[in-house]
């Protein structure tokens, strides 16, 4: 699996992951453009000799298009075009071409994983818990809720290239107070690199309604969000990590397709505005927040995500190619 920097922690050691190849983003970045062409040229080298045999490219972006012909794989599967991005396509020699442009992602991707004859009705995310990361998270939950009420895990973060997906501070902030005042909940607040500032914003705009997280790596994040009640979010990377480890998700949208990134299945609930995020009210979040959490069972292990049938969520589309 040839990944980016920040998505790395998730995947090594992964027991369905053979080997993972770091695609140095950030260095190639600050790059000259002599030294930029001898990285790529390095690392096109190092992926010829590993002498694959078939690529999947699941983003369907110029990058993962071009790092795919760098592998030299005789066989190499992507989305054709009107299915990808930036002439990806033009790197693949085999092509899929989903059943509709409004499928989910996750069944997009299994469109392109049926070309290679994958078969099964099960959807679910694999990410093992390793015993210092669950450790770490009661330890967070313990000190943020000692009572063992509700916790409702608030990611306000997104990055620079998608702040329109970004829900503004001020209305999380008299979401904490909602949350606290109708449901007796702890709001907490977690962050990523680059967004303390927007969480300290927030926690002290909620007149410390809200608490704020520890720094955290990705893994301790899905640790929380197992033993959390709710997670409140855009459509982000963190969401679908609460979605991938069984906690419900209030998700928030605004001009991006929530067919297209929406958490699956029934324990969810998207509100959209598609003119602008900010009309989404922090009201109408709180009363959605409380409709879930009043499925809450008492929290003493953590969640699982479920097995999902892809038949009972409608994912039925099949792949031409």
């Amino acid at each position: 699996w040839i990944v980016e920097e920040l998505s790395r922690e998730l995947l090594e050691g992964h027991p369905e992951i053979d080997e993972v190849i770091l695609f140095p983003r950030r260095e190639a970045r600050e790059d000259r453009p002599g030294a930029l062409v001898a990285r790529l040229a390095g690392l096109r080298r190092a992926l010829r000799g590993r002498r694959f045999s078939v690529t999947l490219d699941f983003q369907g972006s110029l990058k993962s298009g071009l790092l795919a012909l760098f592998t030299g794989a005789p066989r190499r599967v992507g989305f054709g075009p009107g299915s990808s991005r930036e002439g990806s396509f033009l790197f693949a020699n085999e092509w899929v071409r989903p059943s509709s442009s409004s499928l989910n992602r996750v069944e997009r991707n299994l469109t392109l994983a049926s070309a290679l004859g994958a078969r099964g009705d099960e959807v679910a995310m694999i990410l093992p818990e390793r015993p210092r990361e669950a450790s770490e998270a009661e330890e967070v939950l313990r000190r943020v809720a000692p009572d063992g009420g509700p916790v409702v895990v608030m990611s306000p973060g997104t990055s620079r290239r998608q702040a329109y997906k970004r829900w503004p501070a001020l209305h999380y902030a008299r979401l904490a107070g909602l949350l606290r005042e109708a449901g007796g909940a702890t709001p907490l607040v977690v962050w990523g690199p680059g967004e303390e500032a927007l969480a300290e914003e927030i926690v002290r705009g909620s007149g410390g309604m809200a608490s704020l997280a520890p720094p955290i790596g990705l893994r301790a994040l899905a640790a929380i969000l197992r033993r959390a009640d709710l997670f409140i979010g855009a459509d982000t990377g963190p969401m679908h990590l609460a979605w991938g480890v069984g906690c419900p998700v209030v998700a928030l949208f605004g001009p991006t397709d929530p067919r297209l990134n929406a958490p699956l299945g029934p324990a969810h609930i998207v509100l959209r505005d598609a003119s602008s995020m900010e009309g989404i009210a922090p009201e109408a979040v709180a009363a959605a927040a409380r409709g879930l959490l009043e499925r809450r069972t008492t929290r003493c292990a953590p969640r699982r995500m479920p097995i999902l049938s892809r038949a009972a969520l409608g994912l039925v589309g099949d792949a031409s190619r």
